[in-house]
């Protein structure tokens, strides 16, 4: 192997780009290959809870983060009347360990790219990767063949990386679906509401100056098959049995286009790698957007296989240590998310049956935010061989 590992990592979004910069934060280039145009303009918002401000200190990113996000100081949770249920102050653990964050997704994607460059090749994508060997050998959609060290699927929730060492692994429809858009909105404060009812959430937050995003998960045993105003529709009826001033602003979005539908799955694999071949971020465990993990683990990922890669050049160990790393502490969080998807309706009507095969793992409040940041495995760093 070279000095310098030769890593190709294919996808250039949350966890991808966060995996590039932590690699050149160890001076290592690697290849990036991205099948869309461009990284921007893919999505619409996310929350970054203090576990994501940890990960990201150790690579030197969470100051540029810091720059394109807004501070929530609290979450505030009401029955669909407005009436309160529950509250949790951010403030104790944005000090203590790293700020929550409302972000939009190209203001995230815009900080991973702030630090030294590293190249992206867009509008390319992998179309075949033989993992017998040490070094990959892979051929990319323009034909051009190459030989990597390392190949790392962070393409996502379908991963065409995952197919070709999984090829039996297929992402699971778990009984909702969601809604989302951002909208301006110039009242916003530093709060994250969440307006329940069982098998309905609706939840806000701001993302920038007079920018709110706002979320519904509901469940539906199938998979509704929607055109884009009825998606709209869809989500104007859904919004109008919660009472607020956000339920109110979204029955005047007049644009369908401003409007994301998405099916609500999970992915589960039995190892994050296969060879040389090494999957992160949805592509290895894809989550319900339940305490805001999804991202978040894509991103503790890419920081732990960054510094793995850039301390040991032993990179057989290096996997085994990332799989030792991670898995528990993304099973944890599974755990954690599945309790909260069964007790709260989503995946169907809630049996004393359903919670004893899904017991509770973090607090059944909204502490579980701070269970997730003390949480060991968040905080640990790999250890140098």
């Amino acid at each position: 192997m070279p000095d310098q590992p030769r890593v190709l990592i294919v996808g250039a979004g949350v966890g991808g780009l966060t995996l590039a910069a932590g690699l050149k934060h160890f001076g290592i280039v690697a290849t990036v290959a991205e099948i869309e145009g461009s990284s921007l303009g893919r999505g619409l918002a996310l929350m970054l809870t203090s576990n994501v401000g940890l990960a990201l200190r150790r690579i030197g990113l969470d100051q540029a983060v810091a720059r394109e996000g807004t501070v929530l100081e609290e979450i505030v949770q009401t029955d669909a009347s407005g009436a309160a249920i529950d509250h949790h102050d951010f403030r104790p653990a944005n000090d203590r360990y790293a700020p929550t964050f409302g972000i939009t997704r190209d203001g995230l994607i815009s900080a991973l790219s702030a630090g030294p460059p590293f190249p992206v090749a867009y509008g390319t994508t992998v179309s075949a990767v033989d993992c017998a060997m040490d070094s990959p050998q892979v051929l990319f959609s323009d034909g051009r063949r190459a030989e990597f060290d390392l190949v790392v699927g962070a393409d996502g929730i379908h991963s065409a990386i995952r197919q070709a060492i999984f090829p039996d692994i297929k992402p699971i429809y778990r009984s909702f679906c969601a809604w989302r858009t951002v909208m301006e909105y110039p009242d916003n404060d530093k709060v994250f509401t969440i307006r329940s009812k069982p098998g309905t959430l609706l939840g806000s937050f701001e993302v920038g100056p007079q920018l709110v995003y706002a979320f519904l998960l509901v469940h539906a045993a199938e998979i509704p098959s929607l055109s884009r105003d009825q998606r709209l529709a869809r989500f104007k009826e859904l919004a109008s049995s919660f009472r607020g001033p956000i339920p109110n602003l979204i029955q005047e979005q007049r644009d369908p286009t401003r409007v994301v539908f998405v099916p609500v799955y999970e992915v589960e694999t039995p190892s994050y790698h296969q060879g040389r071949v090494v999957l992160i971020g949805d592509a290895a465990h894809a989550f319900p957007p339940i305490l805001a993990q999804g991202a978040a683990m894509a991103i503790e990922d890419a920081v732990t296989l960054a510094e793995l890669i850039g301390t040991n050049n032993d990179l057989d160990q290096v996997l085994q240590r990332f799989e030792a790393a991670r898995r528990p502490r993304v099973e944890t969080t599974r755990a954690a998310i599945r309790h909260r998807t069964v007790a709260r309706g989503f995946e169907g009507p809630v049996t004393t049956d359903l919670l004893e095969q899904h017991p509770l793992v973090f607090s059944n409040s909204l502490k579980a935010y701070d269970d997730l940041i003390e949480d060991p495995f968040a905080l640990s760093r790999p250890s140098k061989a």
